[in-house]
């Protein structure tokens, strides 16, 4: 990978992490240089990504920033447009899970394609039901290579994201698909409501910053909860 890529994947990382704030500069480029030992022009290359991507704002004879998203009722509302997931997108307020199904298996012949391994490669298998604030908010039914990284039940009641960030692995790009759908006996269970009440589920690919495929997953969420965001971002290249 060139290096102004890996720079790109790490400053990502850590606005999506929360590291960087919202609203907040940026360290200045002078620090960035120093801090990966590159040249500016090197930096420069990975800052215009970023821009591109709309996570980072540059004003004039001010800095660099990290873009503000203003959202209202930002308890209901999840951005599709970034790769980030739950805990980040409601990190001010208290994010809590309840696994209901955890262990390891060998992936259908569904998973093992979206995934891009082998049917004898094992994966977890990992259900949840997420709370906002205590309210229940979505139910995930998550599938990951065992080989990406060890996870234990302890890992997957809090934030996974933040313990693969920890390791090294953040979550850079997404292919999500959104749908309306009646609840099946699985999802209502796992939300609390009756069979065929109307659920939004986001079907998603997860990539790292190495391209490598390390989730694949549907999360339902309820009707009363089914609101989203997708902020568009006009580039140069436009």
């Amino acid at each position: 990978m060139y290096r102004y890529k890996e720079i790109y994947s790490d400053i990502k990382n850590n606005i999506l992490t929360n590291h960087y704030r919202a609203g907040k500069p940026l360290p200045t480029q002078e620090i960035l240089s120093e801090k990966y030992d590159v040249s500016r022009l090197t930096l420069k290359k990975a800052l215009n990504l970023l821009l591109d991507e709309g996570l980072i704002v540059s004003r004039q004879g001010s800095g660099t920033y990290v873009r503000n998203r203003p959202l209202k009722k930002s308890d209901e509302l999840l951005p599709l447009d970034m790769p980030i997931g739950v805990t980040y997108s409601h990190r001010d307020q208290k994010v809590t899970s309840k696994v209901i199904d955890f262990g390891a298996r060998l992936p259908t012949e569904e998973e093992s394609k979206n995934l891009s391994i082998k049917r004898n490669e094992p994966v977890y298998e990992i259900k949840r039901e997420r709370f906002v604030n205590g309210k229940t908010y979505s139910y995930e039914h998550t599938i990951m290579p065992t080989s990406i990284i060890p996870l234990d039940e302890k890992i997957v009641a809090g934030s996974i994201y933040d313990f693969l960030g920890e390791h090294k692995i953040a979550m850079t790009d997404a292919r999500r698909i959104v749908y309306a759908q009646g609840a099946d006996e699985e999802i209502a269970q796992g939300l609390n409501i009756k069979v065929n009440d109307p659920v939004l589920t986001i079907e998603q690919i997860v990539f790292d910053q190495d391209g490598r495929a390390f989730e694949y997953s549907h999360s339902s969420f309820l009707s009363e909860k089914s609101k989203f965001v997708f902020d568009v971002h006009r580039t140069d290249q436009w």
